[in-house]
This record gives structure tokens, C-alpha cells and sequence, in this order.
């Protein structure tokens, strides 16, 4: 039934919940989903529940709408009350604030790997509108269309050093070839790897920069510590990159860090 199938599957590329991820995200999903089921009806019923549990609720629309006027009343005022306000907007970026925690959190960073001119984010969320903040060029990849507009619109309209692309890690051609001095890889992995096997490692292998800076998550959603920290620690030591070296660990109170070299 390759019409129905079609016919669903752009139903679901169109609907109000989905339109704006990242098309080549829907269709993977999908294309898994059509593998594990026959009926079209059970491989949409499928592939919305995959892609519910992907893309989840980093940032709603009336967050992002508000962020637009965040964005406005920061470029007035250039405070790091506003920037905070700016970062409140999205989840993956409101859990490592306030301000002066992320700023510690990046000194620790840069402490270990020294201040980089360039930054890839993968999975960025709005998190390049904070390091453009800071003066730092960061080009971002995300599969929510929201977040990577915002992220451009900080850098053309405002002119800050940022810009993304609404690509998904994996499918091919996402990740940029250019060097970079520093790439991040927040709480990113283990999503890849319950996604697709091995895809964690591709990833980091197919990244171009000196320094990869990832993370990974120590407690439950519910705030339970049940050993994760341990758990990545090995994780980590097991599938270390070739030609990659651990060059620091440290943790705060919510992510395991790993800086390689």
C-alpha cells in the first residue's frame, strides 16, 4: 500500500506537532517504523511515538514566539539579565543556569582546552546565542527548526558571530567538514546510541576540531542518581575515538563532562 504509506507520511511531515523538525529526521523515523510494520496505520502510529520521544518539549512555541522578544530587549540593553532571559526559553539551556554557573561551567572548559575561536554545537538548541553572547563564532546543528531559526536570527538581524542548520546527526551531510577548534556534544550521545547502534562513535569520529567537549547525564528525569555518572564513565573509557585522548573529567551536579584532545 506504497499510496496510503506515502499519503501518511506526508500527513505526519505536515502536521502541526512535526512540520518544523527537520524533514530528513521524519523520514528516517519512518523509514525504521516501515521495517518493523506492515500496516501503514501501525508505522505512523510508530513513528509519532519515536518522534515524540526524540524531539520531547525543549521549547514550546509560545516559548519560542517569546524569545524573539527576548532577543529584541537584550540587543537594547546587552545585559546578562536579558541573556538569562533569552536562555530560560529553551530546556537543554534553562537546566545549566543561572548565568554565572554556565559562565563557570565554560571557564572550567576553557580552563582545560584554552578559550576557542570557533565552536561546532551539535544538538545546539539555543545554546550558540550564548556563546555568541560571549564573543564566541559557534555554528550549531539541530533537528528543531525553531531553535535553528533563532540561533540565525541572532546572527543576521543582531549580528552576533552564530549561525545553524536544521540537519539531523544521523543522516549524512549534517555534520559540516570545516575545522573547528572546539566541538560540544551535550547529553548527546546516548540519544544517538539508543537511536542506532555504534552512532554515538560515527558521530565523534566524523567530527572535525581539536578539542570535543561531551556530556552525559547523571541523574533520572526525576532526579535520581542510580549510578549514570559510573555508568558513562566506562561508557566513555570504552569507546574513546581513535587518536582522541581523555584530557579531563569533572562533574557538577546534573552531567558528567569528558574534554578530549
Amino acid at each position: 500500500m506504497p499510496d496510503q504509506s506515502n499519503a501518511l507520511l506526508e500527513k505526519l511531515l505536515q502536521s502541526k506537532k512535526y512540520r518544523d523538525i527537520c524533514p530528513d529526521t521524519v523520514r528516517r523515523v519512518w523509514a525504521e517504523c516501515e521495517k518493523k510494520y506492515k500496516k501503514p496505520k501501525d508505522v505512523d502510529k510508530a513513528a509519532r511515538e519515536a518522534l515524540h520521544g526524540i524531539t520531547g518539549a525543549f521549547m514550546t512555541p509560545e516559548e519560542s514566539s517569546q524569545l524573539g522578544y527576548d532577543m529584541q530587549q537584550w540587543w537594547c540593553t546587552k545585559t546578562d539579565t536579558g541573556l538569562e532571559r533569552m536562555l530560560q526559553r529553551h530546556a537543554s539551556t534553562r537546566e545549566r543556569l543561572p548565568l554565572a554557573s554556565m559562565d563557570a561551567l565554560y571557564g572550567q572548559i576553557f580552563g582545560i582546552a584554552n578559550r576557542p575561536r570557533s565552536v561546532l554545537d551539535l544538538a545546539c538548541g539555543i545554546n550558540p546565542l550564548y556563546l555568541g553572547a560571549r564573543g564566541i563564532e559557534t555554528f550549531g546543528v539541530d533537528i528543531s527548526g525553531p531553535s535553528v531559526a533563532a540561533v540565525n536570527r541572532f546572527g543576521e538581524v543582531y549580528g552576533m558571530p552564530v549561525s545553524a542548520a536544521c540537519a539531523d546527526l544521523l543522516c549524512s551531510g549534517a555534520i559540516p567538514p570545516r575545522r573547528f577548534d572546539m566541538a560540544l556534544l551535550f547529553k548527546l550521545l546516548p540519544l544517538l546510541e539508543r537511536q542506532r547502534a555504534g552512532a554515538a562513535v560515527a558521530v565523534m569520529d566524523a567530527v572535525n576540531a581539536e578539542w570535543l567537549v561531551v556530556s552525559f547525564p547523571t541523574r533520572t528525569l526525576g532526579g535520581r542518581n542510580v549510578g549514570m555518572a559510573a555508568h558513562y564513565a566506562d561508557w566513555m573509557a570504552a569507546h574513546l575515538p581513535l587518536g582522541r585522548a581523555i584530557a579531563d573529567r569533572f562533574e557538577t551536579e546534573n552531567e558528567l563532562y569528558f574534554v578530549l584532545k
